[in-house]
């Protein structure tokens, strides 16, 4: 169960007044730290911004903190094994951090955003994985 979102570090930069058509999301898994039942994943949210102009980034809104989290022993291994072996999270787990690091960066970055003449940076769907082809999860 997610106890905690900690936001450590906001940046926000604009290189262009062009009119803003397009909006790109990335969410990284920094580091992952577990303790016992206790989970802290380190993440980093961005949100790029482009122009009319071919793909031309206008800003950059990214946001850095650190989701804490309080599971049952099992799935902390879990998350622990697959961290150390595969720098990735299990599915279920990776879910749920997902969806509070976007609610919570949008919703915060949303007062970021506005000063900067940005669009809100809310992704409008719930994030839901399953394993590729690739074998990746997330």
């Amino acid at each position: 169960m997610i106890t905690n979102i900690d936001v450590s570090k906001i940046e926000a930069t604009r290189g262009s007044k062009e009119l803003i058509s397009n909006m790109k999301f990335n969410v990284a898994f920094d580091g992952v730290t577990v303790d016992k039942e206790n989970v802290h994943v380190d993440f980093t949210f961005s949100a790029f911004y482009e122009g009319e102009t071919a793909s031309k980034e206008v800003g950059k809104l990214t946001i850095t903190g650190k989701v804490s989290s309080k599971e049952e022993k099992a799935v902390a291994d879990d998350v622990q094994k697959t961290w150390t072996s595969k720098k990735t999270l299990p599915l279920k787990f990776a879910e749920d951090v997902l969806n509070i690091i976007t609610f919570e960066c949008g919703s915060r970055g949303t007062l970021i955003a506005y000063s900067m003449g940005f669009i809100a940076p809310l992704p409008m769907s719930r994030t839901k994985l399953q394993e590729g082809s690739s074998g990746s999860s997330a």
